[in-house]
């Protein structure tokens, strides 16, 4: 043996495992708890340490091992902080939490080598779960390193001789499951969520389906995305990247909010329909073809362009010009969506005096105010609505990122007649407010405007991009009004960064996005390039769906198909070179049979004849330069290599103990076939390793 090799760290006493065992599982721990590190309770790392502590110091025979009532208490004391910190143990978060738990409490009582099998195999679980939290690049190299080590734990267990040969033995193992996986990934259906646990509930987008002026202003100190979309053919221009999400209509002088079925206590199909196209009238052809790469959302939100027309997947089609989704998105998704651009072209069901409604005695000077420049205006509408966009585009209004608290009841008379300082919100709420007041049906609409347009094409739309709008009903159709483009067109045409006022509060909740960086060039290319990798891996990698499976099955198909009609075409009976070709595939096939089961009978033969498979073994050897001595048996030749074989002698000495076991010892039935199977894989580990170290005979 090479006297660098180290000794094996296994066990230490035969039965109890060793220290360095027992490191090995931790690190393990700690690889599959980083991946969880974001979305678990800080207490579980505390849990860990604990257990690594405890085992640390009954070692170093301090503490006396583990019992059962203290092992209980453990789960107990788990069980009830997983109760305390969720609140219940039915989410998803929750029994996450209790797997994991689990695992770091089971290094208490493990012991021997069985013990230790189940501490990896729990680690397997838990890195596998940790898709369920994300699914980006970061997690699946960590998890590519956590399954490497514990793999590389489970062939130490095994009873490799040194850490070197069990990482060799743990990329030989990878390697041989890399062409499985990618096959099974390509050609395997994927099938719908196994998981039916309920969702915590949190937002994405942080829009909800009620808004009061000030509300989108909070998100603009951030930077999370939203969504990503990419456009089969033409690209909206920035001033027409109007995504709509919710449309509101019921106001009670302070909150506007969806105007829903249940709320209402109408049935559900009066205000919306279920399929894959949109049963409402349609503002024309489609404009535009976008593929959407959704965040995980606690809501069925899904953002149109304009009035959206058509999917690839059944969804919830609402008469107010919106869509959502038939569940929540538990994780990322793809849709593909057609729309027109344009706002919606038919009335809402709820009708025109449901979006007249305004409180009675709520915002009596803005009724003031709409009263007077009604008249003024004739009582023509498009007069009115220009008149209201010219007041807001003169002083003292401003657009600011910081707005001031609005207090009172009448909450627009005070933006319109005292602060004048305003987001998206006070702005849209306002005219929606005068709109009304002048017997004009009039909705907001929530969502967002703009988008980050990358170099290969597609776009990102994040928290700070959220928008508010107003639809107002005039000449048979809804007309979009964005009295933000009045007052702070940059915002229209650059996005929210844009906007000087309050810019300090530009992305204050992410402190370190490299979003703030965006003026340096270098990193800029760098965030670039990364988005532009993260978003390949999520639509061509967690996206690959059946639709795209099925493309690439019949691109193979049809490749196999040329092949064979090519083929075809040099059967025999189509001239000599027909008659060679067919006999040359007739003999390819053949010999590969015949090599088969040549190779099969060889198997079954040495499986049955350890004399055979070592004297086979030692022709191998002898090729190789390295033969057997005259008169020399065949465990004394294995066990004179093994002196200056390396890392490959205790293979070989093994090779040569089973040899003798089996050749001289009495063996029961089922020994003799266990024996068997170990020499056959000493054999093929030797004949694996010794190429790539040179042995001096």
């Amino acid at each position: 043996m090479s006297r660098h090799a180290a000794p094996p760290a296994v066990l230490a006493d035969g039965r109890a495992l060793s220290a360095a065992m027992l490191r090995r599982l931790f690190v393990g721990q700690c690889l599959v708890l980083a991946l969880h590190l974001a979305f678990m309770p800080a207490w579980l790392a505390g849990l860990a340490a604990l257990v690594a502590g405890y085992r640390y110091l009954q070692l170093r025979r301090r503490l006396p091992r583990a019992g059962v009532v203290l092992r209980l208490a453990g789960v107990a004391a788990l069980t009830g902080g997983l109760w305390l910190h969720y609140g219940t143990l039915g989410r998803m978060e929750s029994m996450i939490g209790l797997l994991l738990g689990v695992y770091l409490l089971k290094l208490l009582e493990t012991h021997n080598r069985r013990d230790a099998r189940v501490v990896v195999l729990i680690g397997m679980v838990a890195t596998t779960v940790a898709f369920l939290h994300d699914q980006g690049i970061p997690v699946a190299l960590g998890a590519l390193l956590a399954v490497a080590w514990l793999l590389h734990s489970l062939v130490c267990l095994a009873g490799a001789s040194d850490a070197r040969q069990a990482w060799r033995e743990s990329a030989w193992l990878l390697g041989l499951s890399a062409p499985l996986m990618v096959l099974l990934f390509l050609a395997f259906p994927r099938f719908g969520p196994l998981w039916n646990l309920p969702q915590a509930e949190r937002a994405a987008t942080g829009l909800s389906d009620e808004i009061a002026p000030g509300d989108i202003a909070e998100l603009s100190r951030s930077d999370r995305r939203a969504f990503r979309v990419r456009f089969a053919g033409d690209e909206p221009a920035p001033a027409e990247r109007y995504w709509r999400v919710y449309t509101l209509s019921d106001f009670d002088g302070e909150r506007w909010r969806r105007a829903t079925a249940a709320r209402l206590g109408l049935d559900r199909g009066a205000l919306a329909a279920e399929g894959r196209r949109s049963p409402w009238p349609s503002a024309g052809e489609p404009r535009f073809e976008a593929e959407l790469l959704l965040e995980p959302d606690s809501r069925p939100w899904r953002p149109s362009l304009g009035a959206p027309l058509a999917s690839d997947e059944r969804l919830r089609w609402l008469a107010d010009g919106t869509v959502e989704g038939l569940s929540p998105l538990a994780s990322r998704s793809l849709l593909r969506l057609s729309s027109s651009g344009q706002t919606p072209g038919w009335p809402d069901p709820l009708g025109a005096r449901w979006h007249s409604r305004l409180p009675d005695d709520a915002n009596p000077r803005s009724r003031a105010l709409a009263e007077r420049l009604w008249r003024e205006a004739g009582g023509e509408p498009r007069a009115y609505l220009a008149a209201l966009m010219g007041r807001f585009g003169e002083g003292p209004f401003r657009y600011t990122l910081t707005p001031p608290r609005l207090t009172s009841r009448d909450r627009v008379d005070e933006f319109l007649f005292e602060s004048r300082a305003g987001y998206c919100t006070h702005y849209a709420s306002a005219m929606a407010v005068l709109a009304r007041a002048a017997g004009l049906p009039a909705r907001i609409v929530a969502g967002f405007l703009g988008g980050e347009r990358h170099p290969d094409g597609h776009f990102t739309v994040r928290d700070y991009d959220a928008h508010a709008w107003v639809e107002v009903w005039l000449d048979g159709g809804w007309q979009r009004l964005d009295p933000t483009a009045a007052i702070a067109p940059e915002r229209i045409e650059q996005g929210a960064g844009a906007i000087e006022d309050g810019g300090e509060a530009f992305l204050a909740d992410s402190g370190f996005s490299p979003l703030r960086m965006r003026e340096i060039g270098w990193v800029n290319r760098l965030r670039l390039g990364w988005e532009r990798m993260e978003y390949r891996w999520q639509r061509e990698v967690i996206g690959y769906r059946d639709q795209a499976r099925t493309a690439l099955m019949a691109r193979l198909v049809g490749r196999l198909h040329a092949f064979w009609e090519a083929l075809l075409g040099a059967l025999p009976g189509r001239g000599p070179l027909a008659w060679l070709a067919g006999l040359a595939i007739a003999a390819g096939l053949l010999a590969g049979l015949g090599g088969g089961l040549a190779l099969a009978w060889r198997a079954h033969r040495e499986g049955r004849d350890e004399a055979l498979r070592i004297r086979r073994l030692q022709a191998w050897l002898a090729r190789r330069g390295l033969p057997p001595r005259a008169g020399e048996s065949p465990a004394a030749h294995l066990r004179r290599l093994a002196e200056a074989a390396g890392p490959t002698g205790p293979a070989m000495r093994d090779c040569a103990h089973q040899l003798e076991r089996l050749r001289y010892a009495p063996l029961a039935a089922a020994e003799r076939r266990e024996r068997r199977r170990a020499l056959g894989r000493r054999v093929a580990e030797v004949r694996r390793r010794l190429p790539r170290r040179r042995v001096k005979g």
